[in-house]
């Protein structure tokens, strides 16, 4: 992938612009916005990529192994060893 050269002193004069996020998608060869919005030839915007959204089975593993470790000091004390041995 090529990275050009911005043609202004990048941060500092894009930065005192007012920027606005709309929703976009990519179909495979262009991006795509999600709303209606009319653009300048020569308009320059930054494009921000967000990751794949996580499947709910990937949700509910990644939230069983963030409670292991809050499970195994539940189940793992003297109290409750008289339920071991039922």
């Amino acid at each position: 992938m090529e990275v050009k050269e911005l043609p202004y002193p990048y941060p500092n004069q894009m930065m005192k612009r007012v920027l606005m996020t709309i929703p976009a998608h990519f179909d495979g060869t262009q991006i795509q916005f999600d709303v209606g919005i009319e653009l300048r030839p020569g308009t320059h915007l930054l494009v921000t990529i967000l990751g794949e959204e996580p499947s709910h089975e990937m949700l509910v593993w990644n939230a069983m192994k963030l409670s292991e470790a809050a499970f195994a000091r539940v189940w793992d004390n003297e109290e409750d060893a008289v339920y071991d041995s039922l």
